[in-house]
């Protein structure tokens, strides 16, 4: 027989769990003006309160020896103020309860979300005032202790595991990015600004070089990158056949040739032999990929490459791979120069399309900057026939945010990604990622291969309730846009990739017991 919980009400003042660690209930003292006509007491969003209000309600006439609340919430943070009379505040979580007294109203208790809460031993004049971060949502609700205590404890009935859901997004995360959205409301300076250069420089200092450029998108960012090196018609850039579209698109964007290379049939790099069997008095630049999230081998790519002149271009596609380390050295800072998409599936997303140019070459960052702006570096006046390629304030605070989460999400993706290689060891028709000795991959994606049965995987997965991907499912060469060009069976390490890879769940957002659904899931297919 299970054991009884009690519920956090019945516990004793004097055996109430506390603990050294940091409070769940936050105590905050209000602004209070004494003035000739009464007392203004005033409870600010940001230096008070925490999250952005958008509920409030109030609680009077309690009859004696009655309570309120006996709920949990999922992602609701509330604020608790006493205006008249006194209250008992009850907060559970994690195995820990607290209790405050709220008697005075120059003081608020702020309760984060994930919490079990109580109100009890109501004065008879008490009035109470509660600020919430959301508008009702029964959904959000948990009624019954045992069932707060099961949801807590990750024990609630797992139906299916989506690939990807953008609205996990965690409640203080969420918070934060609605208060900097409105910070950039506020400023009237909806483009360029300093939300901007503040993101700009605090990335660029992250990924180890001098200069940002914010820009539209990834595609952008690598094709300014190109325009500004001069690098157009009759020129070759080399790119791996195994990649986004957008990689491709970029070079022809500006008028060179893409010259596709096959890439290593177990990590889908750029291979560096197929490389330097490509290079030509043509080639102008090289991109390589950092693939899901693990970066190419850049030392023997400038090693193989270097002719002592510099004239052949490194141009880094980092596009899924913020925050993944080459010997211990962030990409972005690697080649000549690195574009990043912020498109909102990235492990650094925005809440729309963003990129960025990094580089530590003051001449291109100011080159890519002015051909984004017009072709202007002053207003006005247009050196060149330039276009409009800009990060956007309101896109440029939210990533501030984020990136002081950056390395924390992608330490949990490494959690989850190691979940799956202890998981899946040992089943037999499958292969799993390979990762290089000098590589810290960020896992953007996690893509195992299953040759001649990916498809009727993917299927099973799906009856499971599981969503999967596939990046990618054409080669670029096989593309319809290029029909003409290459043929099947140019890149066979491409089209073997493209057949086999599945792209499982992984994101910072899922839980340890989601991925193991996904992992017996996938047990359960090769066992039968």
């Amino acid at each position: 027989m299970a054991a009884k919980h009690p519920k956090p009400q019945d516990i004793e003042p004097a055996t109430v769990i506390r603990s050294a660690a940091e409070p769940l209930v936050k105590l905050v003292e209000l602004q209070t003006i004494p003035m000739e006509n009464g007392i203004l007491g005033v409870a600010e969003v940001t230096k008070h309160i925490g999250f952005p209000v958008h509920r409030a309600y109030y609680i009077r006439d309690v009859p004696a020896g009655q309570g309120r609340g006996s709920h949990g919430h999922r992602a609701l943070r509330q604020c608790f103020l006493c205006l008249r009379g006194s209250v008992r505040l009850s907060i559970t979580k994690d195995g820990r309860t607290e209790v405050v007294e709220l008697n005075r109203p120059n003081q608020a208790a702020v309760v984060p979300a994930g919490c079990w809460r109580d109100l009890s031993d109501f004065s008879n004049d008490s009035v109470i005032i509660v600020l919430a971060s959301d508008e009702y949502d029964e959904a959000d609700y948990i009624r019954e202790f045992k069932d707060f205590l099961r949801w807590e404890a990750g024990d609630e009935p797992l139906t299916g595991v989506p690939y990807l859901d953008l609205k996990r997004t965690p409640p203080s995360v969420a918070a934060d990015l609605e208060l900097a959205m409105r910070r950039v409301v506020k400023s009237g300076t909806y483009i360029g600004g300093p939300e901007v250069a503040t993101f700009e420089a605090s990335f660029s200092a992250y990924c180890g070089a001098r200069h940002m450029v914010g820009v539209g998108n990834g595609l952008d960012a690598l094709r300014l990158a190109l325009q500004a090196w001069n690098i157009g018609p009759g020129d070759e850039v080399i790119a791996p056949a195994h990649t986004f579209i957008a990689t491709t698109l970029a070079i022809e964007a500006v008028g060179a040739t893409p010259v596709l290379v096959d890439v290593e049939p177990d990590t889908g790099l750029i291979d560096i032999a197929a490389v330097q069997a490509a290079l030509s008095n043509r080639t102008r630049a090289i991109i390589p990929v950092h693939l899901y999230g693990h970066p190419a081998d850049m030392d023997a790519l400038i090693a193989a490459v270097s002719d002592g002149t510099g004239e052949i271009k490194i141009l880094e596609d980092a596009c899924q791979a913020h925050g993944a380390r080459y010997k211990g050295r962030r990409v972005g800072g690697l080649g000549d120069a690195a574009a990043f998409s912020f498109y909102p599936t990235k492990n650094l997303g925005a809440l729309g399309d963003g990129g960025g140019l990094i580089t530590s070459n003051d001449a291109l960052a100011n080159d890519v900057r002015m051909l984004g702006n017009y072709g202007a570096r002053e207003k006005y006046r247009h050196e060149t026939a330039g276009g409009n390629s800009r990060l956007d304030p309101m896109q440029a605070a939210v990533l501030g945010v984020k990136l002081d989460y950056l390395d924390l999400w992608n330490a949990r993706r490494g959690e989850l990604a190691l979940r799956y290689f202890l998981g899946l060891a040992q089943v037999r028709g499958l292969n799993l990622p390979a990762v290089r000795v000098w590589a810290q991959p960020v896992w953007h994606v996690f893509p195992i291969r299953a040759p001649g049965v990916r498809d009727a995987l993917q299927a099973f997965l799906a009856e499971r309730g599981v969503g999967t991907n596939i990046h990618y499912p054409i080669p670029v060469h096989l593309q319809p846009c290029y029909a003409g060009r290459w043929q099947a069976g140019d890149f066979p390490a491409a089209e073997a990739l493209a057949g086999s890879l599945l792209s499982l769940p992984l994101d910072p957002t899922h839980s340890d017991r989601e991925i193991d659904h996904v992992i017996a899931a996938i047990r359960d297919f090769f066992s039968r």
